[in-house]
């Protein structure tokens, strides 16, 4: 039975008819857009997680002075590891056409016959590397943009003191780079750096890594301990200036 009190509450909510149902569309449309917006991200972090699959991105990063190769082996037999990948990696003075001041390249050596066991590199433009090429490289195609660069470009490089031109073969992308940031920066600058590619052999020959590396990448198994990934890297590393590694939410 409707009490006097449900009477005036009725009486009151009729007369404000026109507040109460605009606050109820002010709040189907905050529902709307959080369930909106929810969605999106849910379909952002898919895509995501589809990328660093598809182009098997690693979980563990980890830098150092020189390693021989052989170590490799040692850090494949780390309880957890699932992959290893050693690489040559050095930044290098660039001389970019169309740019005033020198730029600064980020040389990621790469397998020529085959593509790299994680880190893999999504092919924009262009081709791969061939093997019998010297002055051959691969380009971030963000940096490529940036500065207007295309393939059959070339662009003049300081390799551990030598000046040489290097030829772009092809732009891609790479999950370990969507954010392009040297450490000296705080903000990207796509035009003053980039990262590219090149042969194991050249880059490794060119900075004196024949049979060494300076730089690996690491894919572990589903369930692993990173913390005690980490610590094992480290002790292996150390007596070869290893940097302490860091896990994939690390990596900048």
């Amino acid at each position: 039975m409707v009490n006097r009190l449900h009477r005036a509450l009725l009486r009151d909510l009729w007369h404000l008819r026109g507040q109460v149902i605009a606050g109820g569309l002010v709040v189907a449309c905050g529902i709307a857009a959080f369930v909106t917006m929810s969605s999106a991200y849910s379909s952002l972090r898919a895509a995501r997680a589809a990328y660093y699959t598809e182009y098997r991105f690693a979980d563990v990063f980890a830098h150092l002075k020189r390693a021989p190769e052989p170590l490799a082996a040692e850090l494949r037999n780390i309880p957890g590891v699932a992959a290893v990948q050693t690489r040559v990696v050095e930044d290098v003075t660039l001389s970019v056409p169309g740019l005033a001041e020198p730029a600064t390249g980020r040389l990621i050596s790469i397998p020529v016959d085959g593509v790299p066991a994680l880190n893999d590199l999504a092919l924009r433009q262009g081709r791969g590397l061939v093997s019998d090429a010297a002055d051959e490289i691969i380009v971030s195609e963000t940096f490529a943009q940036a500065n207007r660069l295309a393939v059959g470009d070339r662009l003049g490089a300081i390799l551990n003191g030598r000046w040489k031109q290097l030829t772009i073969v092809g732009l891609a992308l790479s999950p370990e780079y969507v954010y392009e940031v040297s450490p000296a920066m705080v903000f990207p600058d796509n035009r003053r750096f980039g990262v590219m590619w090149m042969s194991r052999e050249m880059l490794g020959d060119a900075f004196d890594m024949k049979g060494a590396f300076n730089d690996i990448v690491v894919r572990t198994t589903r369930g692993a301990s990173e913390a005690d990934i980490l610590d094992a890297l480290d002790t292996l590393l150390a007596p070869y200036g290893g940097l302490n590694a860091y896990g994939r939410k690390d990596q900048a």
